[in-house]
């Protein structure tokens, strides 16, 4: 199939039916059942947890932490690693040290677990750095038979089918190497087709011919013996990519990956946010309203949201949050960033400006300096683009620390941004997620560690959302909406 531009009907279109849903739920409930290995998802950023709910994320390790999570009541624990953040060599060194503690804890413990490598469903982080690296130290001692590569993210609009990765914007279903993610500074690719991605990404170790595919032709037929057949073949750390169009793909492939790890095969998982819920067995709850998130409806004081992500959703998104008349805006200049002393001079200054809004009653805008090109066909290394993608969140951690009132709520735009406001910033250890505010958009309720305990944290992904939905997310967090089309 040509890797073209369609709209939603044509792309919808050319699916195929299911031959059946009437016992999949059943079937697939009882498969993830039989998996009794903790689930340990490693997350390259915060985001990654926006399809699930009442389960616990950790914001670093060490030995006692990682004894907690193997001993968690929760078949599912996350931890973060934030690696999207940091440079190749820093990657490769936490994933070593993580997972040579990860396997010392399980064996005193007497715990089996299951790695997932959660990862962006639009295809950027270090792979297959991370994954491998991940291999190559739990090989030390057991057989790995192979990676699994999911990236389909159904509330963010991205879907594989005959083996081609989609991102939906707006009515059109774009092949993810045409769109802007894939021109990313630091983690781009030229591939949509997902065989030809992994060559691409591996630099041909693994060529495409060799890759097996999950089709969504078998899913959709719940042919579980075939899917069952390549999963009992897969070996040498070859990798098995599997067409996803929406939950149901899922949980058919989940029974007979669940019959193989049963069989003895063992794999590491590359995926998005999707295949959490389902291997975990989590089922969806509704949304979030502001009677959720507090106690008379509505929050105390004004909030505060903070916009690091420079992609160009999120800007549109902007422009319709600029709609909203009580909002107090506030500029941090990227270029202060460079010289120590401006740099400082620019966190006194945020701050002053948000308390300033404060005192007005308004909720806060911090976003960072919008300008079109910036970040995009710049001749800079990996490394220094990552530094300075770091020295600005660096900055908005230091305006959080700064703080002397506590806001209503916090939101944070961009997966950098977030977990650096979190965990640096709120100084969160480990936090529960509640659920989710609107379609992949997460909120951790904050431990009593935090630097503001029990404040509702919304983890807004940058590339997530129609235009109009970070405008509803406020809304929804200073009360206006209480549920889905009634407002007050």
């Amino acid at each position: 199939m040509n890797e073209k531009i369609m709209s939603w009907d044509d792309f919808t279109a050319m699916l195929p039916a299911f031959q059946s849903k009437l016992t999949v739920n059943k079937k697939w409930r009882n498969a993830v059942k039989k998996i009794k290995k903790k689930i340990i998802v490693l997350d390259d950023d915060p985001t990654g947890i926006q399809t699930v709910h009442s389960l616990p994320v950790y914001t670093s390790w060490n030995l006692s932490i990682l004894k907690q999570i193997l001993k968690d009541k929760h078949k599912v624990v996350y931890l973060l690693t934030n690696s999207r953040a940091l440079t190749s060599d820093e990657t490769q060194k936490l994933h070593q040290q993580l997972i040579r503690d990860l396997k010392h804890t399980a064996r005193k413990e007497n715990k089996d677990f299951l790695i997932i490598s959660r990862s962006d469903s639009t295809l950027r982080g270090h792979y297959p750095l991370e994954t491998r690296v991940i291999y190559d130290e739990l090989r030390k001692g057991a057989r790995i038979d192979g990676e699994i590569i999911i990236p389909s993210f159904f509330e963010g609009g991205r879907f594989t089918f005959r083996d081609i990765h989609y991102v939906k914007e707006r009515d059109l279903v774009i092949p993810a190497g045409q769109t802007e993610f894939a021109r990313d500074p630091v983690f781009g690719y030229k591939s949509s087709n997902l065989k030809e991605w992994i060559e691409e990404k591996t630099k041909r170790q693994f060529s495409a011919d060799k890759i097996k595919s999950i089709s969504i032709d078998m899913l959709r037929q719940q042919n579980i013996e075939g899917i069952l057949n390549i999963l009992l073949k897969i070996k040498n750390f070859n990798k098995i990519i599997v067409n996803a169009v929406e939950y149901t793909d899922l949980k058919i492939f989940s029974i007979a990956l669940s019959e193989s790890i049963a069989r003895g095969k063992n794999f590491i998982f590359r995926t998005a946010a999707s295949f959490v819920q389902v291997i975990g067995g989590i089922t969806p709850k509704p949304l979030l309203a502001s009677e959720n998130l507090y106690s008379n409806g509505k929050p105390d004081s004004p909030g505060l949201i903070f916009i690091g992500s420079y992609v160009q959703k999120t800007t549109r998104q902007m422009k319709k949050l600029a709609e909203l008349s009580h909002l107090f805006w506030v500029e941090w200049n990227i270029k202060q960033v460079k010289k120590e002393k401006a740099f400082n001079s620019e966190v006194k200054r945020v701050i002053f400006e948000i308390e300033k809004g404060f005192n007005y009653g308004k909720d806060i805008c911090v976003y960072t300096t919008r300008e079109p090109g910036k970040f995009e066909d710049q001749k800079i290394s990996d490394e220094k683009f990552l530094n300075f993608s770091s020295r600005i969140s660096e900055g908005l951690t230091k305006v959080v620390e700064g703080l002397t009132i506590k806001p209503g709520f916090l939101l944070a735009k961009g997966g950098i941004t977030s977990s650096d406001i979190g965990v640096k910033g709120l100084n969160v250890k480990k936090a529960m997620v509640i659920g989710q505010i609107q379609p992949g958009i997460p909120v951790w309720k904050l431990g009593k560690e935090s630097r503001f305990p029990d404040l509702p944290y919304v983890i807004f992904p940058g590339n997530v959302g129609k235009d109009d939905t970070l405008k509803r997310v406020i809304e929804i967090l200073r009360g206006k909406i209480i549920k889905r089309g009634t407002t007050i």
